[in-house]
C-alpha cells in the first residue's frame, strides 16, 4: 500500500513539474509575443511649422509655430499617444499647461494619412508666447513616455 501510494505521489509530482512548465513556457511566449507587438516610440522631433513642411529645430522665436513629431515603432489600433504643452518658466508664469492633445490611431483617424506611424502634434497662437523655457510631455497608452525640454529665444 505504501508503495502504491509513493508511486501516485511521485507521478502526481513529475505530472505536476511537466504541466507547470509548460504552462510556464506558455506564458513566456505570450510575454515575449506582447513585448513584440508593443507600440513604442521610436524618436521625438522638435519642429518648426514651415507651411509646407516642418524644419526640425532646438529652439523656437515666439512667433513660430511650434510642432513635436513623435515617430511610432508601428501604428496600432488603439494606440493613444497625448502631448502637453506647459510653460516651465517664462513670461513672470512657472508650470503652466498651454494644450493638451490626444490621438488614438482608429482607421478613421488614419485613413487619409501618409505616415501612419508619426503623430504630429502642433501649437499654434494669435499672440507669440513669451521667451522663457518650455517643455512637452509625450504619453503612450496612459503612461508618459518622453519629455523634450526647449526655450523660446
Amino acid at each position: 500500500m505504501k508503495t502504491t501510494t509513493l508511486s501516485a505521489f511521485l507521478i502526481g509530482c513529475s505530472l505536476s513539474l511537466t504541466l507547470g512548465h509548460s504552462v510556464f513556457g506558455n506564458e513566456k511566449d505570450a510575454d515575449t509575443d506582447d513585448t513584440e507587438n508593443a507600440v513604442s516610440i521610436e524618436k521625438v522631433t522638435l519642429v518648426r511649422d514651415a507651411g509646407d513642411k516642418f524644419e526640425p529645430v532646438k529652439t523656437f522665436k515666439p512667433s513660430d509655430t511650434f510642432g513635436v513629431l513623435v515617430q511610432l515603432s508601428e501604428p496600432k489600433m488603439g494606440t493613444q499617444v497625448k502631448a502637453i504643452w506647459t510653460i516651465v518658466n517664462a513670461g513672470g508664469m512657472e508650470d503652466k499647461k498651454l494644450l493638451e492633445k490626444e490621438v488614438k490611431l482608429t482607421p478613421e483617424s488614419l485613413k487619409d494619412v501618409k505616415n501612419p506611424n508619426r503623430i504630429d502634434f502642433t501649437l499654434t497662437h494669435d499672440d507669440p508666447y513669451p521667451v522663457g523655457e518650455y517643455k512637452a510631455e509625450i504619453y503612450l497608452n496612459g503612461e508618459l513616455a518622453e519629455t523634450v525640454e526647449f526655450k523660446i529665444q
